[in-house]
């Protein structure tokens, strides 16, 4: 049975459970916790031993299959785990699942790990034999809104939930590392008492620095202080902050404006994205600087800054973000954000 791994412990909890299970795929985390999810699956029916093999350092199939045919000295029931890395099974190798899998009377069970397999390994006469006697796991990165998904069920798992704009500032600031994301949740947990996570606890919690502060570099920005928005934005760079988030924020704040401004009326605008009544008076001091047009070059130039921050472009995202705010505030406009609200005048 094919899985995808956010069902493997719907899937787990019924009987009985299956004999063999392959997790692949090119997310080590997801790989790592389904496999011992299977593992804790498998001892909690009395499998207390565990036996690893690694095909990096070398596997016996032969000795391997003796070792299966046996009764263990421990336990009435084993878990055997094989690691096959980057490896594709060879001819011994296959061997061994096809006698597994053709066995009706297996006690033990045996987990397969491996990383990425492509479409046509997929679709080998291995991995079908896994699938039709127990769990075939593909493990990738979640993106997009599936990526913010994860982290909501994550969370959601552990008895919190997540705001709309935390999870949108995890997936900014955690894009592309699991990893990352797991061990970010991992510390909200540890820091938020309350059962759901907002946005200022995250702010607090991924800066991991009392000084870091996004909201107030942005506002003052907002604000037409063009002053204290670069002091404090050249202040946050020297701690060591990640520009992804000051690029996140920005555009945030900028998709908010060019929506009030298309809007029929400011306060539709601010009705129709829900916009606090105390950020009400600062935004409202940002849209008199600015027309429609150029809050819309703003809000392109904030996505092209996201993605040189990210590593995706070319460019200092600091100093393309220092020109962001300076426009923002109303000062003078710099480089390509210059001929950017030029075209739009």
């Amino acid at each position: 049975m094919n899985l995808k791994p956010e069902r493997l412990a719907q899937a787990l909890s019924k009987s009985p459970l299956p004999s063999i299970h392959l997790v692949y795929g090119e997310e080590p985390l997801q790989r790592l916790e389904a496999a011992d999810a299977i593992r804790r699956a498998a001892q909690a029916v009395g499998a207390a031993e565990r036996v690893r093999f690694d095909v990096a350092t070398g596997i016996d199939w032969d000795f391997l299959h003796a070792e299966t045919m046996s009764l263990s000295l421990f336990a009435g029931r084993r878990v055997f785990e094989i690691d096959l890395g980057k490896k594709k099974p060879d001819t011994n190798a296959q061997n061994f699942i096809a006698t597994w899998t053709a066995r009706g009377d297996q006690e033990d069970f045996c987990i397969l790990t491996a990383e990425a397999l492509s479409k046509d390994e997929q679709q080998a006469a291995w991995v079908r034999a896994i699938d039709a006697q127990g769990f075939v796991i593909g493990c990738r990165l979640p993106e997009g809104a599936e990526f913010r998904e994860w982290l909501q069920a994550r969370c959601h798992a552990r008895g919190k939930t997540l705001a709309p704009e935390a999870a949108e500032l995890l997936a900014v600031r955690t894009e592309g590392n699991l990893l990352a994301a797991a061990q970010e949740i991992d510390l909200l947990l540890l820091l938020v008492d309350e059962p759901r996570i907002g946005l200022e606890q995250a702010l607090a919690a991924v800066s991991d620095s009392a000084r870091y502060d996004v909201y107030k570099v942005v506002d003052s920005a907002l604000a037409g202080d063009i002053a204290r928005a670069v002091r404090m934005l050249r202040g946050v760079r020297d701690e060591g902050s990640d520009p992804v988030v000051l690029s996140w924020s920005a555009g945030r704040e900028l998709r908010v404006l060019a929506k009030v401004a298309a809007a029929r009326g400011v306060d539709a605008g601010f009705a129709a994205e829900r916009v606090w009544a105390s950020r009400q008076p600062l935004l409202r001091r940002a849209l008199q600087r600015h027309t429609p047009a150029q809050l819309e070059a703003l809000l392109r130039e904030s996505v092209r800054i996201d993605q040189v921050a990210k590593g995706m472009g070319e460019g200092d995202p600091w100093e393309a973000l220092e020109s962001l705010l300076i426009a923002l505030a109303g000062g003078p406009r710099m480089g390509m954000l210059a001929e950017s609200l030029a075209l739009v005048r």
